[in-house]
């Protein structure tokens, strides 16, 4: 059995695995680490450009909190609260982006 896949499926899987990184990185990285916002700049370009089916206000959620995050001026209970809604938002892109490839 051979799985062959467009090009579009594949950037997806690529996406998909930086969302995964990012998923487990989150925790391990400084607060003010610009990776994320990278990672973000990223995703809404690829979104913009062949990743319609990612519903973009879940990926602008997703920019918000990670500048909210990044530009640490809250308290701890603040920083949680946008650490669980970017947690969120990254699990429907990996859902969304593992349902594009797979289940389309």
């Amino acid at each position: 059995m051979s799985f062959r896949f467009s090009d579009i499926e594949l950037l997806a899987l690529v996406a998909c695995g930086l969302t995964v990184w990012l998923f487990v990185m989150r925790g391990r990285l400084a607060l003010e680490n610009n990776w994320p916002l990278v990672y973000y700049l990223g995703m809404v370009f690829y979104q913009k450009t062949g990743g319609q089916f990612l519903d973009a206000n879940f990926l602008y959620a997703g920019v918000v909190c990670a500048m909210m995050i990044r530009f640490e001026f809250m308290s701890q209970g603040f920083v949680k609260t946008f650490r669980v809604i970017e947690a969120i938002c990254l699990i429907y892109i990996i859902w969304r982006c593992i349902d594009f490839v797979l289940f389309r």
